[in-house]
């Protein structure tokens, strides 16, 4: 009797000992959740350019915006980890590449305000989102639609975008390095900055082509 009564002591407690593990886990992520959304949302009017703007109007925000990126990884209790700070640069490098393709292929109707935004800002938040947007770019080479001067003006504020992103990149990771104490930009910038170089590359033959051709 009293050793049947000790086993099932011992799985009542071991019962209870992994409900507690349970919700302690529970009450962790949800911690996690909350926290996460409050460092979040501080980033929200620095991002609304990338959907709402065009390279010069990201570009004005971008001291801005690493400053409160900077913030979050310095003191942000769970979002600081490398592989989500990484995670968040390259959806902003992913989205400033979605903005500028944007302005290059939608410039007139951008210009003659027949353009609609590019997409909500939830995107960046939720990557599976589908934002539609018009990217058919047989146009640009018809110079009645696209005159060249323009069409080159747009195509540099796309690459003065990129050099500014990055100059401010290592702007923020040099003050950092002269605060031995703090948490350091220490990200791969390849993955980061990777395929606004390609970009960037392409951008530049358009330039050098639509250049020679005028």
């Amino acid at each position: 009797m009293q050793d049947q009564l000790g086993v099932n002591y011992q799985k009542i407690y071991m019962a209870t000992s992994n409900w507690r593990g349970i919700d302690n886990k529970i009450t962790e992520s949800l911690s996690e959740a909350k926290d996460n959304v409050k460092y979040l949302q501080t980033l929200e009017k620095y991002l609304e350019p990338l959907y709402t703007g065009n390279p010069e109007s990201i570009k004005e925000t971008l001291p801005a915006l690493m400053n409160s990126i900077k913030m979050i990884h310095t003191i942000a209790r769970y979002y600081n980890t490398t592989e989500r700070m990484t995670g968040l640069f390259v959806k902003i490098t992913n989205q400033m590449i979605i903005n500028c393709k944007y302005n290059i292929v939608n410039f007139m109707n951008i210009k003659l305000g027949k353009s609609e935004r590019i997409g909500k800002l939830g995107s960046l938040q939720n990557p599976k989102e589908k934002v539609t947007t018009t990217f058919e770019d047989r146009g640009l080479w018809d110079e009645n639609k696209y005159p060249h001067d323009e069409l080159i003006a747009v195509l540099k504020s796309c690459q003065e975008l990129k050099d500014a992103y990055i100059k401010q990149y290592n702007f923020t990771k040099d003050r950092l390095e002269s605060m031995p104490k703090a948490r350091q930009f220490d990200f791969n910038t390849t993955e980061i900055f990777g395929k606004f170089e390609l970009f960037n590359r392409r951008v530049r033959k358009l330039i050098d082509l639509f250049s020679t051709i005028r």
